[in-house]
């Protein structure tokens, strides 16, 4: 089983290859986004998975327009980046109830 971590990085290399490609708010890349974004909230980088997840969002809005399934996708990372956050921040005792 790979870390958190390990998944940041295995990812992040992964849309760097298919960014070299071309097509950066392709499905493809708007999909492998998502899931970097996902990956890096579980390792504990949450001020960038929401920076990812943010522009996500506003990536796919722009490039698919608000009713595509894309930005339904981009909308599902937010909110997963969030139930992470929450999660994290309730373990460690930074929220309150």
């Amino acid at each position: 089983m790979t870390t958190p971590a390990q998944q940041v990085h295995e990812l992040s290399r992964r849309l760097i290859a298919l960014l070299e490609q071309g097509e950066p708010t392709g499905s493809e890349a708007i999909a492998l986004r998502g899931e970097l974004a996902v990956a890096t909230a579980r390792a504990g980088q949450l001020e960038d998975a929401f920076f990812q997840a943010d522009e996500l969002l506003k990536d796919a809005q722009r490039e698919r327009g608000p009713e595509h399934a894309d930005v339904d996708a981009a909308r599902g990372v937010v909110d997963q980046v969030e139930r992470i956050a929450r999660e994290t921040l309730g373990a460690s005792g930074d929220i309150q109830s």
